[in-house]
């Protein structure tokens, strides 16, 4: 409140003491702005003594005001005869105010809103810098709260994007009551651009207990996909037909990075697909990441297991970057560099069945992330969430340049956990309930959620770009959008996607 109630104040001061000079020798209206100016002035004084800030902040914009207070009243004074210049000038002083006056007042004392959702313990802010060094006004600061302070995020290109602006800031525990003050602090330092949290990313698996249709497929032989049923209805069955019969190879071997939990490498239905990109993403303790891995490019037609969109490994391979620990928790930090290291090692898709609750202020990290992404040849999917509100509140699904997925049930309309996309840019639908897929340790599991939408899109996107490697995000969703189905809730949840129909757009 106080943060509005100080700019508003001020400029009905400025407002009365330009009009007192100005009417000075009309008594009844002079007496009237009078009041205007000394009542707004009282109000702007308590706005500011209660403001938070440091004494010596509040002293400094104290004087910066008045003197601007003393300046326009002075200039007003002495060009009042001068109607057709004092139109003008008022003209001219208020269209600043109105673009660029009222903003720099009411950030003066920014409100800092920091909702229920956890920060990583370690790093708490992630804050972009004029330059991406540690600027010299943060020692003060850094001192009083003994602050840890370091770059955010490493990348082969930083000409991409801004990430490498990032630094990445740690609060220690006998300083973390004080991160409201210690974030409006930042703002108001030069060498800030701009200040989020580094929330903490928890995995959500919804419980659904549908009953689903069997699937009698025809053209592969894994023994489980007849428990495959979002496979199925996105056309599964009649990818395989079209590959067989036609005998189309692709262009280029396509790579899908799974950002999770990691990847049992070693499982039976996976291993013939999977490429490593360092041995530690190549376990999954959870089990998340192998589900996923399974659902967008398990070895079809192996005789073993499920089948994915993927006909064999020559389209489309699969590889882990482990950004979820074994509790399956992370952070924006790690998901973020999960995106910056995927698309330096050259993948193709970049799948994120994981996210947070948040808001739209705080995606400027992740769509600088996508940006740098996309300037890779890499297209980013995310997961639209499992909180049954709206995802643009949810990241990284909100983030600027994503490809959000939400999901589907049995009878396709949305899944009670689904998340709605209706406000994101890019969003479509895929199959979310009872998804059988890989597991760790030989095993295959069901799972439900956004999570499992999520790779049956980065499968299909890893395909069509397997045949068109040069294809944009805007160009995969048109595609997507195009041929998608629109279910009986498609106006929130986006179209679900139709492999074999997409599949035949890219090949015309």
């Amino acid at each position: 409140m106080l943060n509005l109630l100080y700019p508003v104040s001020y400029l009905l001061c400025l407002t009365g003491l330009i009009l007192w000079f100005y009417f000075k020798e009309q008594q009844l209206a002079s007496r009237k702005m009078s009041t205007l100016f000394l009542s707004s002035f009282f109000i702007y004084l308590f706005s500011l003594a209660f403001s938070e800030a440091t004494l010596s902040y509040k002293l400094l914009i104290l004087f910066r005001d008045l003197a601007i207070l003393g300046i326009l009243s002075q200039t007003f004074s002495y060009i009042r005869k001068h109607a057709v210049v004092v139109v003008l000038a008022a003209v001219l002083l208020y269209g600043v105010v109105q673009f660029f006056g009222f903003r720099v007042l009411y950030n003066t004392f920014p409100e800092v809103a920091i909702g229920d959702e956890p920060l990583d313990d370690n790093y708490e802010l992630l804050v972009e810098t004029n330059d991406g060094k540690i600027p010299d006004s943060y020692k003060g600061l850094i001192n009083q709260y003994q602050l840890t302070v370091k770059p955010a995020f490493t990348m082969a290109d930083a000409s991409a994007s801004e990430l490498d602006r990032f630094v990445e800031i740690g609060i220690p525990d006998a300083s973390e009551k004080q991160i409201k003050k210690i974030i409006r602090e930042l703002k108001r330092l030069s060498g800030t651009s701009y200040v989020e949290l580094n929330e903490v990313i928890s995995l959500d698996e919804p419980v659904e207990n549908e009953e689903i249709p069997s699937v009698q497929a025809k053209h592969v032989n894994d023994p489980l996909v007849n428990q495959q049923w979002g496979w199925e209805a996105i056309q599964g069955d009649q990818v395989h037909e079209r590959m067989k019969s036609s005998g189309i190879r692709p262009r280029k071997q396509a790579l899908i990075a799974i950002l999770d939990t990691g990847v049992d490498a070693q499982h039976e239905d996976l291993k013939g697909a999977f490429v490593s990109k360092g041995s530690g993403n190549d376990t999954d303790p959870v089990g998340h990441g192998t589900h996923c891995a399974g659902i967008a490019a398990a070895v079809s037609n192996n005789g073993i297991g499920i089948a994915s969109l993927v006909p064999d490994s020559s389209f489309v391979r699969v590889t882990s970057i482990k950004v979820l620990n074994a509790s399956g928790m992370g952070n924006q930090q790690a998901t973020i560099q999960g995106i910056i290291q995927a698309a330096d090692m050259g993948a193709d898709v970049i799948s994120l069945s994981l996210g947070s609750p948040s808001s739209d202020i705080r995606q400027r990290a992740y769509s600088e992330a996508v940006k740098y992404a996309n300037a890779k040849g890499a297209i980013v999917v995310a997961a639209a969430g499992n909180s049954n509100q709206n995802s643009k509140n949810y990241s990284p699904a909100n983030a600027k340049g994503i490809i959000a997925v939400s999901a589907l049930d049995v009878n396709q309309s949305k899944a009670p956990f689904s998340n709605t996309v209706e406000d994101i840019g890019y969003a479509v639908a895929a199959p979310g309930v009872k998804i059988m897929s890989t597991y760790p340790n030989l095993q295959y599991k069901e799972l439900n959620g956004t999570s499992m939408a999520t790779p049956m899109v980065a499968g299909l996107i890893g395909m069509l770009k397997s045949f068109n490697p040069k294809l944009t995000t805007e160009e995969i969703y048109k595609i997507l959008n195009d041929t998608g189905k629109n279910t009986p809730d498609h106006r929130t949840t986006g179209k679900m996607i139709q492999a074999k129909d997409a599949l035949e757009r890219v090949l015309d």
